[in-house]
Protein backbone atom coordinates (compact mmCIF):
# COMPACT_ATOMS: atom_id res chain seq x y z
CA UNK A 1 0.00 0.00 0.00
CA UNK A 2 1.81 3.08 -1.32
CA UNK A 3 1.06 6.78 -1.04
CA UNK A 4 -1.29 6.69 -4.07
CA UNK A 5 -3.38 3.96 -2.44
CA UNK A 6 -3.70 5.89 0.81
CA UNK A 7 -4.64 9.05 -1.09
CA UNK A 8 -7.37 7.17 -2.97
CA UNK A 9 -8.61 5.39 0.18
CA UNK A 10 -9.14 8.75 1.95
CA UNK A 11 -11.58 9.98 -0.67
CA UNK A 12 -15.16 10.31 0.64
CA UNK A 13 -16.66 7.62 -1.61
CA UNK A 14 -14.09 5.05 -0.54
CA UNK A 15 -14.48 5.97 3.14
CA UNK A 16 -18.23 5.46 2.72
CA UNK A 17 -17.51 2.16 1.02
CA UNK A 18 -15.27 1.13 3.94
CA UNK A 19 -18.02 1.93 6.44
CA UNK A 20 -20.47 -0.19 4.45
CA UNK A 21 -17.94 -3.05 4.33
CA UNK A 22 -17.34 -2.79 8.08
CA UNK A 23 -21.07 -3.06 8.70
CA UNK A 24 -21.20 -6.11 6.43
CA UNK A 25 -18.13 -7.70 8.07
CA UNK A 26 -19.65 -7.01 11.49
CA UNK A 27 -22.76 -8.87 10.42
CA UNK A 28 -20.63 -11.82 9.31
CA UNK A 29 -18.74 -11.76 12.64
CA UNK A 30 -22.06 -11.75 14.53
CA UNK A 31 -23.22 -14.79 12.55
CA UNK A 32 -19.93 -16.55 13.31
CA UNK A 33 -20.38 -15.88 17.02
CA UNK A 34 -23.96 -17.11 16.82
CA UNK A 35 -22.86 -20.35 15.16
CA UNK A 36 -20.23 -20.92 17.86
CA UNK A 37 -22.86 -20.30 20.52
CA UNK A 38 -25.13 -22.88 18.89
CA UNK A 39 -22.25 -25.37 18.74
CA UNK A 40 -21.71 -25.00 22.48
CA UNK A 41 -25.41 -24.94 23.36
CA UNK A 42 -26.12 -28.05 21.28
CA UNK A 43 -23.07 -29.95 22.50
CA UNK A 44 -23.87 -33.58 23.18
CA UNK A 45 -23.01 -34.65 26.71
CA UNK A 46 -21.49 -38.14 26.69
CA UNK A 47 -22.20 -39.85 30.01
CA UNK A 48 -20.32 -43.01 30.91
CA UNK A 49 -21.23 -45.25 33.83
CA UNK A 50 -18.00 -44.78 35.77
CA UNK A 51 -19.19 -46.11 39.13
CA UNK A 52 -20.20 -49.69 38.29
CA UNK A 53 -17.03 -51.79 38.66
CA UNK A 54 -16.00 -53.92 35.69
CA UNK A 55 -13.07 -56.25 35.22
CA UNK A 56 -10.06 -54.32 33.99
CA UNK A 57 -9.61 -56.78 31.12
CA UNK A 58 -12.95 -55.62 29.69
CA UNK A 59 -11.66 -52.06 29.34
CA UNK A 60 -7.94 -52.33 28.79
CA UNK A 61 -5.53 -54.84 27.37
CA UNK A 62 -1.83 -54.84 28.23
CA UNK A 63 0.42 -52.79 25.91
CA UNK A 64 -2.54 -51.00 24.32
CA UNK A 65 -3.37 -47.32 24.86
CA UNK A 66 -6.17 -46.39 27.21
CA UNK A 67 -9.16 -44.67 25.61
CA UNK A 68 -10.48 -41.33 26.84
CA UNK A 69 -13.82 -42.84 27.91
CA UNK A 70 -12.21 -45.50 30.12
CA UNK A 71 -10.18 -43.11 32.26
CA UNK A 72 -11.74 -42.68 35.70
CA UNK A 73 -13.93 -45.79 35.61
CA UNK A 74 -14.03 -48.16 38.57
CA UNK A 75 -12.49 -51.55 37.86
CA UNK A 76 -11.74 -54.83 39.56
CA UNK A 77 -8.67 -56.99 39.13
CA UNK A 78 -7.43 -60.30 40.45
CA UNK A 79 -3.73 -61.02 40.58
CA UNK A 80 -0.65 -61.59 42.69
CA UNK A 81 1.30 -58.90 44.49
CA UNK A 82 5.05 -58.75 43.86
CA UNK A 83 7.81 -57.19 45.96
CA UNK A 84 8.22 -54.41 43.39
CA UNK A 85 7.04 -51.00 44.53
CA UNK A 86 7.69 -47.31 43.90
CA UNK A 87 7.24 -44.19 46.02
CA UNK A 88 5.70 -41.23 44.18
CA UNK A 89 6.67 -37.87 45.65
CA UNK A 90 5.01 -34.48 45.39
CA UNK A 91 1.46 -35.59 46.25
CA UNK A 92 -0.98 -33.47 48.24
CA UNK A 93 -4.14 -34.63 49.99
CA UNK A 94 -6.41 -32.56 52.24
CA UNK A 95 -3.79 -29.79 52.21
CA UNK A 96 -1.03 -32.12 53.43
CA UNK A 97 2.08 -32.82 51.33
CA UNK A 98 3.04 -36.46 51.14
CA UNK A 99 3.73 -39.49 49.01
CA UNK A 100 1.96 -42.36 47.28
CA UNK A 101 2.96 -45.98 47.49
CA UNK A 102 2.56 -47.75 44.13
CA UNK A 103 2.83 -51.53 44.05
CA UNK A 104 3.04 -53.98 41.19
CA UNK A 105 0.28 -56.57 40.81
CA UNK A 106 0.68 -59.28 38.21
CA UNK A 107 -2.63 -59.72 36.37
CA UNK A 108 -2.68 -62.47 33.73
CA UNK A 109 1.10 -62.18 33.41
CA UNK A 110 1.15 -58.39 32.94
CA UNK A 111 2.18 -55.67 35.37
CA UNK A 112 -0.54 -53.45 36.78
CA UNK A 113 0.59 -50.43 38.83
CA UNK A 114 -1.66 -49.97 41.87
CA UNK A 115 -1.63 -46.80 43.99
CA UNK A 116 -2.35 -48.39 47.36
CA UNK A 117 -2.29 -45.38 49.68
CA UNK A 118 -1.07 -41.97 50.83
CA UNK A 119 1.18 -40.99 53.72
CA UNK A 120 3.39 -38.08 54.71
CA UNK A 121 6.46 -40.30 54.44
CA UNK A 122 6.62 -43.85 53.11
CA UNK A 123 9.20 -46.59 53.58
CA UNK A 124 8.17 -49.38 51.19
CA UNK A 125 9.76 -52.01 53.44
CA UNK A 126 7.12 -51.27 56.09
CA UNK A 127 4.16 -51.82 53.77
CA UNK A 128 5.19 -54.34 51.10
CA UNK A 129 4.22 -57.79 52.30
CA UNK A 130 4.86 -60.70 49.96
CA UNK A 131 1.89 -63.02 49.59
CA UNK A 132 1.77 -65.56 46.76
CA UNK A 133 -1.97 -66.12 47.08
CA UNK A 134 -4.23 -64.37 44.54
CA UNK A 135 -5.77 -61.10 45.68
CA UNK A 136 -8.75 -59.18 44.36
CA UNK A 137 -8.82 -55.39 44.33
CA UNK A 138 -11.22 -52.68 43.28
CA UNK A 139 -10.41 -49.08 42.47
CA UNK A 140 -10.49 -46.33 39.90
CA UNK A 141 -8.58 -46.68 36.63
CA UNK A 142 -6.42 -43.63 35.90
CA UNK A 143 -4.49 -42.93 32.66
CA UNK A 144 -0.73 -43.20 32.77
CA UNK A 145 1.13 -39.91 33.26
CA UNK A 146 3.32 -38.45 30.56
CA UNK A 147 6.98 -39.11 31.20
CA UNK A 148 9.57 -36.33 31.04
CA UNK A 149 13.35 -36.50 31.04
CA UNK A 150 13.71 -34.88 34.48
CA UNK A 151 11.27 -37.41 35.95
CA UNK A 152 13.67 -40.32 35.46
CA UNK A 153 17.05 -38.69 36.07
CA UNK A 154 16.81 -39.39 39.81
CA UNK A 155 15.12 -41.95 42.03
CA UNK A 156 12.63 -39.29 43.16
CA UNK A 157 9.65 -40.01 40.94
CA UNK A 158 6.72 -37.62 40.80
CA UNK A 159 4.70 -39.27 38.01
CA UNK A 160 3.24 -42.73 37.44
CA UNK A 161 4.29 -43.50 33.89
CA UNK A 162 3.92 -46.97 32.42
CA UNK A 163 6.82 -46.27 30.04
CA UNK A 164 9.06 -45.77 33.08
CA UNK A 165 7.79 -48.53 35.35
CA UNK A 166 7.94 -51.22 32.66
CA UNK A 167 11.73 -50.82 32.71
CA UNK A 168 12.11 -50.40 36.46
CA UNK A 169 10.02 -53.48 37.20
CA UNK A 170 11.40 -55.44 34.23
CA UNK A 171 7.92 -56.29 32.94
CA UNK A 172 7.29 -58.24 29.77
CA UNK A 173 4.01 -56.37 29.34
CA UNK A 174 2.13 -53.70 31.27
CA UNK A 175 -1.25 -52.02 31.45
CA UNK A 176 -1.30 -48.42 30.21
CA UNK A 177 -2.53 -46.79 33.39
CA UNK A 178 -2.82 -47.49 37.08
CA UNK A 179 -5.52 -48.29 39.62
CA UNK A 180 -6.16 -46.19 42.73
CA UNK A 181 -7.50 -48.51 45.45
CA UNK A 182 -10.95 -47.78 46.82
CA UNK A 183 -9.74 -48.52 50.35
CA UNK A 184 -6.17 -48.29 51.62
CA UNK A 185 -4.74 -50.51 54.32
CA UNK A 186 -3.88 -48.72 57.57
CA UNK A 187 -1.74 -46.82 58.38
CA UNK A 188 -1.89 -45.57 54.79
CA UNK A 189 -4.71 -43.20 53.93
CA UNK A 190 -7.07 -43.86 51.04
CA UNK A 191 -6.16 -41.74 48.00
CA UNK A 192 -8.90 -39.41 46.83
CA UNK A 193 -9.72 -40.28 43.20
CA UNK A 194 -12.58 -38.21 41.82
CA UNK A 195 -14.94 -39.65 39.18
CA UNK A 196 -14.59 -38.21 35.68
CA UNK A 197 -16.73 -35.27 34.61
CA UNK A 198 -19.23 -35.78 31.76
CA UNK A 199 -17.69 -34.93 28.40
CA UNK A 200 -19.37 -32.67 25.89
CA UNK A 201 -19.00 -33.26 22.14
CA UNK A 202 -19.33 -30.06 20.09
CA UNK A 203 -21.47 -29.81 16.97
CA UNK A 204 -18.67 -29.48 14.43
CA UNK A 205 -21.04 -28.50 11.62
CA UNK A 206 -21.77 -25.24 13.43
CA UNK A 207 -18.04 -24.72 13.98
CA UNK A 208 -17.40 -25.05 10.24
CA UNK A 209 -20.20 -22.57 9.52
CA UNK A 210 -18.59 -20.13 11.97
CA UNK A 211 -15.28 -20.46 10.15
CA UNK A 212 -17.04 -19.73 6.86
CA UNK A 213 -18.61 -16.54 8.24
CA UNK A 214 -15.22 -15.38 9.49
CA UNK A 215 -13.78 -16.07 6.03
CA UNK A 216 -16.59 -14.00 4.46
CA UNK A 217 -15.80 -11.09 6.81
CA UNK A 218 -12.12 -11.18 5.87
CA UNK A 219 -12.97 -11.43 2.18
CA UNK A 220 -15.26 -8.36 2.45
CA UNK A 221 -12.35 -6.30 3.80
CA UNK A 222 -10.04 -7.61 1.10
CA UNK A 223 -12.68 -6.84 -1.52
CA UNK A 224 -12.72 -3.16 -0.46
CA UNK A 225 -8.92 -3.06 -0.49
CA UNK A 226 -8.89 -4.54 -3.99
CA UNK A 227 -11.44 -2.03 -5.28
CA UNK A 228 -9.32 0.87 -4.02
CA UNK A 229 -6.22 -0.65 -5.59
CA UNK A 230 -8.01 -1.11 -8.93
CA UNK A 231 -9.08 2.55 -8.83
CA UNK A 232 -5.46 3.60 -8.30
CA UNK A 233 -4.31 1.42 -11.21
CA UNK A 234 -7.02 2.82 -13.53
CA UNK A 235 -6.02 6.36 -12.57
CA UNK A 236 -2.38 5.57 -13.32
CA UNK A 237 -3.27 4.05 -16.70
CA UNK A 238 -5.39 7.09 -17.63
CA UNK A 239 -2.52 9.42 -16.69
CA UNK A 240 -0.10 7.39 -18.78
CA UNK A 241 -2.41 7.49 -21.84
CA UNK A 242 -2.84 11.27 -21.48
CA UNK A 243 0.88 11.88 -21.74
CA UNK A 244 2.09 13.03 -25.22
Amino acid sequence: MNADWWRMARQPRWIAGLLAILVLAGGFAFLAQWQIGRAVAEATVVEVDSETPVAIQELLRPMTPQTRDDGGRRVTATGTWTQQSTVIYGRTQDGVDGQWLVRNMMVDGSCLPVAVGFAVSIDPAEFVVIDDSPSSISGRLVPSDDILANDIQTDRREVIAAADLINEWNCASMFDGYVVLDQATAPLETIHAAPPLPQAVLNWLNIFYAIEWIAFALFALYFWYRLVKDAVEREAEAAAEARP
